[in-house]
């Protein structure tokens, strides 16, 4: 399981991974919990958990990562900016029409985040960073 927070197309192209890569070592964040407590359908067939009060160290975190994308290499790529969600079953029939519900809370501290490169429910991991609040870009200059 993973949050969603911005797709960057179909990761046929090398060169956005190895840009990814690199742009990953710029954030610079501390662990922060993370709760889920919402279940509704997405379009595109997607019942995905979403969070009441929208996570604010979560939607600090988005807007951190977002910036410094929005500031690199990778902006061209962008296909979507996401709401934070965590996709539980994805069918491109349809997912039924879900009413949104409140759910019992689902609650994780954030200790990394990862490129995930999704084709057909094939999942690969290229890169994880940990979120250490020390900025780890420093160690590659």
């Amino acid at each position: 399981m993973h949050i969603s927070l911005i797709g960057l197309g179909d990761g046929k192209q090398k060169r956005v991974v190895e840009i990814a890569r690199h742009v990953g070592l710029l954030i610079q964040a501390t662990p922060f919990d993370v709760c889920f407590d919402r279940l509704s359908a997405f379009g595109g067939g997607a019942l995905v958990l979403r969070s009441s009060d929208h996570s604010p160290t979560l939607q600090a975190f988005w807007r951190k990562l977002s910036a410094v994308i929005d500031d690199s290499p990778l902006k061209p790529f962008i296909t979507t900016s996401l709401e934070p969600h965590v996709t539980l079953l994805r069918d491109r029939r349809g997912v039924p029409k879900v009413r949104e519900r409140i759910v019992e809370p689902i609650s994780w501290t954030v200790r990394s985040f990862s490129l995930i490169c999704s084709h057909q429910g094939e999942y690969k991991c290229p890169a994880t960073w940990r979120l250490t609040g020390q900025d780890d870009s420093l160690a590659g200059i």
